[in-house]
């Protein structure tokens, strides 16, 4: 943030200084609308007295930037969610682990399918892994900084299994999300990732680019493509009923359902999942019972897209 404690008096203020007093200004505020590294703009802030955003008052304005910020990326992927249309865009990463420093090519097929925020920056992210990217991936996890931990599973068939990986939020899903995208699916095959991201059709594809490239340098976008979600697609209704529930509701649900918690039998314990999440299993489970009450409600209830899309489907 850069302050001008008097305006009348500052001579880096001349080219403005006729403007400022006309409207009775005498100190004034320059604040960089920044959100995770994207810089937005800038909000100008006056006052009627010189030295307005000195001390306590300064931290305060300055802090408007990143509200501000956070505000416009949220609602840039509030609109790709509520869109009819969204822009898919696909990267191919070469060798995506030496960007981490590691040396060997990781063999096999890995499949992250989705990402749980949970509190102090840390995501857990759930996937499948085949047989021969199972050793590797427990290597990288010392290797690469932001990894912190891994869990295994039994998957659902013998040549793969389901992991759970805690890290700190990866520097692509930040560099992602700082303009209001949102890391679908990511694929590594054999050392070489392949990502899907989503983003609002009004996007600037270019900002994405560079920002993917910022972590990833020999990183290139191999598809683009506008996709149209019809407000009666699973898809919408998914999003429609995740709209629904509170944050640990949905951080509680996910966790569970990748885990394998509703499988029969169970791949992961209530116990090992709230373990997991940070919290006791009793309240893991209070928040699974919220959860799956709106979710049944979303589809049960009259008039709920959901049931609209059964309806049509046990007509045809």
């Amino acid at each position: 943030m850069q302050t001008t404690p008097d305006v009348r008096e500052d001579p880096q203020y001349e080219p403005w200084r006729d403007l400022a007093v006309k409207y009775g200004f005498h100190s004034s505020a320059a604040i960089p609308i920044v959100h995770e590294e994207t810089a937005y703009g800038v909000l100008n802030v006056y006052a009627d007295r010189p030295g307005a955003f000195e001390g306590q008052e300064g931290n305060v304005i300055a802090q408007l930037g990143e509200v501000v910020g956070h505000a416009i990326a949220a609602t840039q992927r509030k609109r790709a969610l509520e869109s009819d249309e969204m822009a898919e865009v696909e990267f191919h990463v070469p060798n995506v682990f030496s960007t981490f420093g590691a040396s060997d090519t990781l063999e096999g097929r890995v499949v992250f399918e989705a990402a749980v925020p949970l509190d102090d920056d840390i995501h857990l992210s759930f996937g499948t892994a085949t047989d021969p990217a199972i050793e590797g991936l427990r290597d990288y996890c010392d290797a690469i900084p932001h990894w912190k931990s891994l869990t295994i599973r039994d998957g659902d068939s013998a040549e793969e299994s389901r992991f759970e990986l805690r890290a700190s939020v990866a520097p692509l899903i930040r560099a992602v999300a700082s303009i209001g995208g949102r890391l679908e699916r990511a694929v590594m095959e054999d050392g070489d990732c392949t990502v899907t991201i989503h983003l609002s059709p009004t996007a600037d594809v270019r900002q994405l680019t560079e920002a993917v490239q910022d972590v990833f340098p020999d990183a290139r976008m191999v598809t683009r493509r506008q996709v149209v979600h019809p407000a009666d697609t699973p898809e919408r209704v998914s999003q429609e009923i995740e709209e629904e529930l509170t944050d640990r509701q949905q951080a509680a649900l996910k966790a569970a359902y990748y885990a394998g918690f509703f499988e029969w039998p169970r791949e992961a314990t209530g116990e090992e999942i709230a373990e997991s999440l940070g919290i006791a299993p009793p309240t893991l489970s209070q928040h699974l019972r919220k959860a799956e009450k709106k979710v049944f409600s979303s589809i049960l209830s009259n008039g709920g897209g959901a049931e609209r899309n059964g309806r049509s489907a046990r007509s045809s």
